[in-house]
């Protein structure tokens, strides 16, 4: 009878090294892929600039921000984009934190 090991939790990210995680090399490889396609319509003398443009796209894309570590900045700015700008949420702060800190006079 076959023995399979079924791991325990499958939502985290596989790390390459400190700091790549294996999707930031699969999106940066994507992007240089499209750059490339791209790179076809963009006049000659501006080629290395594009490549430049593109590339910094793709880093500053793949960075997390320290504000919210869980999400890429891509996905940062399109929740910031696709969120309804008429809709308010209260941020509760735990009682913990906000005791001796209330002033009230």
């Amino acid at each position: 009878m076959a023995n399979y090991r079924i791991p325990k939790e499958i939502t985290t990210e596989l790390k390459i090294n400190k700091a790549l995680y294996l999707f930031d090399l699969i999106f940066m490889i994507a992007l240089l892929v499209i750059a490339m396609v791209l790179g076809k319509v963009v006049h000659s003398s501006l080629e290395i600039p594009f490549y430049i443009f593109m590339g910094l796209i793709g880093v500053i894309s793949i960075i997390r921000p320290h504000t919210n570590p869980q999400k890429r900045m891509y996905q940062a700015i399109f929740i910031a984009f696709s969120r309804k700008k008429d809709t308010y949420c209260s941020i509760d702060i735990p009682e913990d934190e906000t005791e001796g800190k209330i002033n009230h006079g």
